[in-house]
């Protein structure tokens, strides 16, 4: 096993709400299985699966909770995944990764091609090749490989619309008038110059309050 270190999710700005990054495997580390994924194990998987996989919680296949892209680079199997915070275990997911309680990463697979070295401890199982079905976050020391992490989080939720004062006052105002009667709608008046369509919208809302039904 290796030793724990210190970690911390990184804020990531790209992305939309509920985008997370990180590694769902790391090559040449012994897991708790005393098993090592060798660089290029997931190559071939990559290639059939389009690239692509589902995210399952805790390798739940009935609780999937969105999709990840997948590739490989020196350290490992790197992932660039979006939570599907449309469910409610992939908002809660979303949640505890924000909040740091949810760290770690894992897989499930079938071996393909592996080979047993022999060393002084004993038989370790290195996988040359195997099939990937989904990748999943893990509650922190529960992950296999101690080093699969999730590194990134996108933590900024999107800009909300800021309806300036003086605009929410004629909107009320238009509100109130629908519900009212109205003696004529005709009008031949301009609503006003380019650039200056509030002003525009002012002016026919002051008609339109005089000619209410008396």
């Amino acid at each position: 096993m290796q030793p724990e270190r210190a970690f911390e999710v990184r804020a990531i700005d790209d992305g939309e709400p509920g985008t997370i990054s990180g590694y769902a495997s790391v090559f040449g580390v012994l897991d708790s299985h005393e098993t090592i994924f060798d660089k290029g194990s997931f190559k071939k998987t990559i290639k059939d699966r389009g690239g692509e996989v589902p995210m399952v919680w805790m390798h739940e296949s009935w609780t999937p909770i969105g999709l990840a892209r997948l590739e490989e680079d020196d350290h490992g199997l790197k992932f660039i995944g979006q939570l599907d915070l449309d469910v409610q275990r992939g908002a809660e997911v979303y949640s505890g990764i924000k909040k740091g309680y949810i760290k770690e990463m894992s897989h499930s697979f079938k071996d393909v091609k592996s080979k047993a070295d022999k060393t002084e401890a004993g038989e370790i199982l290195h996988y040359k090749e195997v099939k990937l079905f989904e990748i999943s976050p893990v509650t922190t020391n529960f992950a296999s490989n101690s080093e699969a992490m999730i590194t990134g989080v996108r933590t900024k939720e999107e800009p909300k619309m800021v309806i300036p004062d003086e605009m929410r006052t004629q909107l009320d105002r238009l509100e109130a008038l629908l519900n009212e009667p109205l003696k004529s709608t005709r009008t031949t008046e301009p609503l006003g110059k380019p650039g200056n369509h509030l002003q525009g919208v002012q002016k026919q809302l002051d008609r339109f309050e005089n000619m209410r039904g008396e």
